[in-house]
């Protein structure tokens, strides 16, 4: 017999219905606004990395730089409300900023999304300290004290390797975009990867070893083909498919140490030392119709991994993933030990426990955009145009390492539950 269920219930459920409204409210906005403000920290002129750089460019006070620099860059989004200026300084940012030159739309971008910032915590906090309080809870999270203890250590590792191994990069940069293919139930398939701020520490050290391993074969694809280079001027044999216009001018030498099949190793030719001498590199390759969605199928996984080969301050690695194929689910994201066995899988018991994981960033390309790779968004938008895809399109995923531990592998992938 059907009975109406009681007042409290109903009252129960309409208050968890209004709650996950309100968290959803939040967590969108908090996004939008890291995005806007990476979008206007990118465009000052010259480039910022730093909060002091920022500081200098727009002439702004120490505490205000710093608090915008960091927001704009948060790992989190979720500790932004903690990070923003009141009106004052937001208007005084931007401002500084346009006189700088950074593009209009960027600007008004920055203050609409501000205001409905402000609006939402008027509305469903009232005080910047609740919305904040609000905004922490979202998602599982692991623990501020656990996280901070890590990087401080990760962080100690990191200055001493680049000591002992006398080289370093700024950042390592990695990212797979996927559309669907105009053969039915295949997906065509961008992959970006390169390094900015390369540079030694001890003139006798090495530069680098870059491996270019073309893709292997994973059930159900048949044998995939080689790539084929996303910048048209680097399609002839034997060529790195270097993104020209990306890279440091003049490019970068690259010296070829061995060849097998499907493999290839280049070292970097170079005698500079110290920061004054960084070199940046990406390469990009296109695959066309030889992977199936993630998701789809036993096996069809869209998968980056890096092994972390070079001290680094900064890993980012983007999935970045047509609507079409893909929700909001974030990828898996694990770090792996180097096997002793020199073993290619991933293992469960190689698995260290570490805190690292993937994050929506948001729909559109302009999402991907960060001061700590400022090209990264013009990157993306070229290879929209050398395919002729919608940015707009897009869902966009990250997953930062902040000084990631050597010898570690950072496995990253869409399509596994």
């Amino acid at each position: 017999m059907f009975m109406t269920p009681p007042p409290q219930t109903l009252e129960s459920e309409c208050t968890t219905n209004i709650s996950a409204n309100v968290e959803r409210e939040a967590d969108l906005v908090v996004r939008e606004l890291r995005s806007a403000l990476a979008a206007v920290v990118e465009g000052v002129r010259p480039p910022v990395a730093r909060a002091a750089d920022l500081k200098r460019a727009l002439n702004l006070g120490q505490t205000l730089a710093w608090a915008l620099f960091n927001a704009a860059t948060s790992a989190d989004a979720r500790g932004l409300p903690s990070l923003m200026p009141r009106r004052r300084g937001m208007e005084r940012f931007l401002e500084a900023a346009q006189r700088n030159g950074v593009p209009p739309e960027a600007i008004a971008r920055a203050r609409a999304t501000f205001e409905r910032f402000e609006a939402s915590v008027a509305r469903h906090a009232g005080s910047r300290e609740t919305f904040g309080a609000m905004v922490a809870g979202l998602g599982e999270g692991s623990g501020e004290e656990g996280i901070s203890s890590e990087l401080k250590h990760k962080r100690a590792a990191f200055r001493a390797n680049s000591v002992l191994w006398g080289r370093q990069t700024r950042a390592f940069c990695a990212a797979s975009i996927v559309h669907p293919s105009q053969t039915p139930g295949r997906m065509d398939t961008i992959n970006i990867a390169g390094m900015a701020g390369l540079h030694r520490t001890q003139r006798a050290a090495p530069l680098h070893t870059v491996v270019r391993a073309w893709r292997w074969a994973t059930p159900p694809d048949p044998e995939p083909t080689g790539p084929v280079a996303l910048d048209p001027r680097e399609g002839g044999p034997g060529s790195l498919h270097l993104l020209r216009d990306f890279c440091s001018q003049p490019l970068p030498e690259f010296r070829l140490l061995e060849e097998r099949e499907g493999y290839r190793s280049y070292e970097l030719v170079s005698e500079g030392l110290g920061a004054s001498a960084e070199l940046t590199y990406f390469f990009g390759d296109v695959y066309l119709g030889d992977g199936v969605p993630p998701g789809t199928a036993p096996g069809a996984e869209v998968t980056l991994f890096k092994t972390v080969d070079i001290p680094m301050q900064t890993y980012l690695g983007h999935m970045i993933v047509h609507r079409s194929l893909w929700g909001t689910r974030p990828p898996i994201v694990r770090i792996y030990a180097a096997p002793p066995d020199g073993s290619r899988e991933f293992r469960d018991r190689d698995v260290l426990p570490l805190t690292e994981r993937a994050e929506y960033l948001g729909d559109g390309i302009d999402a991907a955009r960060t001061p700590l790779l400022p090209r990264l968004g013009e990157m993306l938008e070229y290879a929209m145009e050398r395919m002729g895809w919608k940015g707009e399109e897009f869902r966009v995923f990250r997953c930062r390492v902040d000084y990631p531990v050597m010898h570690t592998r950072i496995w990253m992938t869409l399509g596994r539950e």
